[in-house]
């Protein structure tokens, strides 16, 4: 008894709907109607590159000694309100070199290699950081800064859009969004 091969008529077939798939679908067609007005809203307000100095998380030990647990900072924000708070994404981003060649990552940003982390939390007029290592600004000894950091408030105002949806972890991405200058 001769056997039939089977997959080369499956394969002509699928092929055969393929095509007939493709013709089908057009990019012709009337045009719908008008998508609703956008708000004007209040713009993203953002810092430039801050310097932040980190302070010793310690804690005083049994033995009268004192150990460091962490580092924590503090950066002002003025215009973080509590109504931003409630409506508003406020993000946070460390430039790990400097401002010539950057290296931006989204807080909180944790290092699986090194074990390095850092966290921020928001509250009226400030973002408090903390870390298990200083990660402050610093000078190098030819006079450059590193480890800046910056933050971004976008405020709450409008009803999120797919065709405009950005990844705010990526600065690059939001930088490009936003039109930022550094």
């Amino acid at each position: 008894m001769k056997r039939r091969n089977l997959i080369s008529p499956l394969v002509l077939l699928s092929g055969l709907f393929f095509v007939v798939f493709l013709v089908s679908c057009s990019k012709e067609g009337a045009q719908g109607p008008a998508g609703p007005a956008g708000t004007s809203g209040d713009s993203v307000f953002y810092s430039d590159w801050l310097d932040v100095s980190y302070k010793a998380d310690t804690i005083h030990t049994s033995g009268g000694g004192i150990d460091t647990i962490g580092y924590y900072a503090t950066i002002n924000v003025p215009k973080l309100t509590l109504a931003l708070l409630n409506t508003a994404d406020v993000k946070v981003y460390i430039n790990s070199q400097d401002a010539t060649n950057p290296v931006v990552f989204s807080l909180p940003y944790y290092s699986a290699t090194s074990g390095l982390y850092i966290q921020a939390s928001t509250s009226v007029q400030t973002i408090d950081l903390y870390s298990n290592a200083n990660v402050g600004t610093f000078l190098s000894n030819s006079g450059v800064k590193y480890q800046q950091y910056r933050y971004m408030i976008v405020p709450g105002n409008t009803h999120a859009r797919k065709v405009d949806s950005v990844n705010w972890s990526d600065y690059a991405a939001v930088k490009a969004y936003l039109g930022l200058k550094d």
